[in-house]
């Protein structure tokens, strides 16, 4: 049997190939937030999840200062600075957004708009309904935690110094534009 490897670039990474989208070979999430605390107690189960099983996931915050609750998840932290949002809709896969962020801030809500338009990635929101303003149709999902998201939640939610709050066995988004055939948002309409 023959392997192949692919070529990899000067910064470690696999490198383009003729006909093929390399970038799209790695499954990446980005995840658009105020802050640690609200993105660990919307999403930080589904996170925790997507980044054990091989998945990219970076969380860009307005307030970055304590990334400690996305390292409990293995989430790379990012600061977002305001009217800098560009969003790669040829690298990434998910695209997770504050319902908040969405309404407050023009640049992000016009990069979610470009993520639907291009109709290759699966944008989810949370904290509220889809907004008017982005379009298209969306639908309530849910995303059932593993035992091991429950409990890493709990952590991270402690070191957010929310420590109060109840982790339940599913978290609750409202999904719109492209859904993959294998995504692990179930509806719940029905």
């Amino acid at each position: 049997m023959v392997s192949q490897s692919l070529p990899i670039d000067d910064t470690g990474r696999p490198a383009r190939i003729a006909g093929a989208r390399a970038s799209r070979l790695e499954y990446r999430l980005d995840v658009l937030g105020a802050d640690a605390a609200d993105v660990v107690r919307s999403a930080g189960g589904w996170m925790f999840d997507r980044a054990m099983a091989g998945w990219r996931v970076n969380a860009w915050l307005l307030d970055a200062a304590d990334l400690r609750p996305l390292q409990v998840l293995g989430v790379q932290g990012h600061q977002l600075e305001p009217g800098a949002v560009v969003i790669d809709e040829e690298t990434v896969v998910g695209l997770a957004v504050s319902a908040d962020l969405v309404a407050s801030a023009g640049d992000v809500r016009d990069g979610v708009r470009t993520a639907l338009t291009a109709g290759r990635t699966e944008v989810v929101l949370w904290g509220g309904r889809w907004p008017d303003q982005l379009g298209g149709r969306a639908e309530p999902v849910r995303y059932r935690l593993s035992a091991a998201a429950r409990t890493f939640k709990r952590y991270a939610l402690a070191a957010a110094h929310c420590s109060d709050i109840a982790v339940g066995a599913t978290e609750s988004l409202v999904c719109g534009g492209h859904r993959p055939v294998d995504s692990d948002l179930v509806s719940t309409r029905g």
